[in-house]
C-alpha cells in the first residue's frame, strides 16, 4: 500500500473513458450511472494523498469536442489557488491526446503545477488489466516536480502536446515520436529533468481556452480529387483546412490530382491549409521533396514536427484567437505567426 503523503493534495477530474466503464448485462462496455462509483477502481489512492473528486463529465472519448476541451481547461484555472499539488485527468484513450494538446494550450507556459491525463485500455473489472496500476502511477506523478500537461500510460509520461495513440489493444497504448518521454516509471520514478519542466516563480496563467470550428482534415490517398472540396472553399461555416499529406509532406502536384490550386484559392479566401502528415511528427519538419515545396510556396502552412492531433488542436485555438480580424491578409499572416511559435513546447 502507498504511504500516504499528508501534505499532498490532489484533484482527481473524471470526464469518463474505459478506465471508469461497467459492463451491462449484454456485456457492452458504457459510463457509469453514477461517477462517484469511479472511485472504487483504485481505493488505496486515498491512503496516498487528500484528494477532491470532481465529476466533470461521463462520456466515452469519441465524442469529446472543442466544448469540453474549454470546460477542462477552466475547470483546471478555476480550481488553480485551491491548494492543490497537482490534477489527474481520466480521460478515453481515442482523444486523449487531442484533449491533453487542447489543454496544455489553453493553459499556457505559465502553468506552474502538473496536470495529468491518464485513461485505460481495459475496464476496471479485468483484474490484469491496467485501469488500476495506470490511476495510482497518475496521483504518483502529479504530486512531482512537474509543471506540464502530461500524459501518463504505462511505464512512460509523455508531454501530453508532443503524444499520439499507437495501439488500441497493448497497454503502452502511447508514443512521442519526436520528443523522448519525460519519466520513466519503475520502482522510482524516472524524471528526466533535461527535457521536463519544473515548477518555479512564474506569472498567473493567462488562460486562453476558446476553439474554433469549421475545420476540415483531409487524408490523401492516390487519385483524390480536389475538385470535390473545392465547394467547402466557398462555405460559410469552413474555416480551414487540414491536409494529411504523405511521408515528408509531399502533396500531389501534377494534373487532376494536384492540390496546388486548392491551397491557392482556399487561401485566398482567407480559408489555411495546413499541412500534417500520416506518419508519425518529424515527416513535414523540412521537405526537400518538390512537391513538399510547391504546397508550401502555395500558402500551405507546415506543422514542423508537431503531432497531428497537436496540429489540429492548435490550428483551432490559434483560429479562434484571430476571429475578430477582418482584413485576410492581416489574418493570414498571424495565423501563420502563430501557428509557427513554439507555446507550450509542442514542437522543435
Amino acid at each position: 500500500m502507498m504511504a500516504k503523503n499528508k501534505n499532498t493534495k490532489i484533484c482527481l477530474i473524471y470526464t469518463g473513458g474505459t478506465i471508469g466503464m461497467h459492463r451491462d448485462a449484454n456485456g457492452i462496455l458504457r459510463p457509469p450511472a453514477k461517477e462517484g462509483s469511479f472511485l472504487q477502481v483504485a481505493p488505496e489512492i486515498k491512503h496516498f494523498a487528500d484528494f477532491d473528486f470532481v465529476p466533470l463529465m461521463n462520456k466515452d472519448s469519441t465524442n469529446m469536442h472543442t466544448e469540453d476541451w474549454t470546460d477542462i481547461a477552466k475547470s483546471i484555472y478555476d480550481r488553480r489557488n485551491n491548494g492543490y499539488d497537482g490534477f489527474v485527468i481520466a480521460h478515453g484513450t481515442d482523444t486523449m491526446h487531442f484533449t491533453a494538446s487542447a489543454t496544455a494550450l489553453a493553459l499556457g507556459s505559465n502553468l506552474n503545477f502538473p496536470v495529468v491525463f491518464t485513461g485505460a485500455q481495459t475496464a476496471p473489472d479485468i483484474l490484469h488489466g491496467d485501469a488500476r496500476v495506470n490511476l495510482v502511477r497518475a496521483f504518483m506523478v502529479a504530486s512531482m516536480d512537474l509543471a506540464e500537461v502530461v500524459i501518463c500510460f504505462g511505464d512512460y509520461v509523455f508531454r501530453g502536446c508532443r503524444a499520439q495513440k499507437k495501439d488500441e489493444r497493448k497497454f503502452e497504448a502511447f508514443e512521442s515520436p519526436a520528443v523522448f518521454p519525460l519519466a520513466h516509471i519503475t520502482e522510482e520514478i524516472l524524471i528526466n529533468y533535461s527535457l521536463a519542466r519544473k515548477r518555479g516563480k512564474r506569472d498567473d496563467i493567462n488562460l486562453k481556452a476558446e476553439f474554433s470550428s469549421g475545420i476540415f482534415q483531409v487524408s490523401l490517398i492516390p487519385s483524390l480529387e480536389p475538385s470535390l472540396l473545392h465547394e467547402l472553399i466557398e462555405n460559410p461555416n469552413c474555416k480551414g483546412f487540414v491536409l494529411q499529406s504523405f511521408g515528408a509532406g509531399n502533396v500531389p502536384d501534377e494534373g487532376t490530382y494536384s492540390w496546388i490550386d486548392f491551397i491557392k484559392k482556399s487561401r485566398a479566401a482567407g480559408k489555411p491549409v495546413l499541412i500534417t502528415s500520416q506518419f508519425p511528427a518529424n515527416a513535414t519538419l523540412h521537405t526537400s521533396y518538390a512537391p513538399g515545396r510547391a504546397a508550401v510556396e502555395a500558402g500551405a502552412i507546415p506543422t514542423g514536427n508537431m503531432t497531428c492531433a497537436c496540429a489540429t488542436a492548435k490550428f483551432r485555438w490559434v483560429l479562434a484567437q484571430v476571429e475578430n480580424i477582418k482584413d485576410v491578409e492581416q489574418k493570414r499572416s498571424e495565423i501563420e505567426h502563430l501557428m509557427s511559435t513554439d507555446f507550450v513546447g509542442e514542437f522543435d
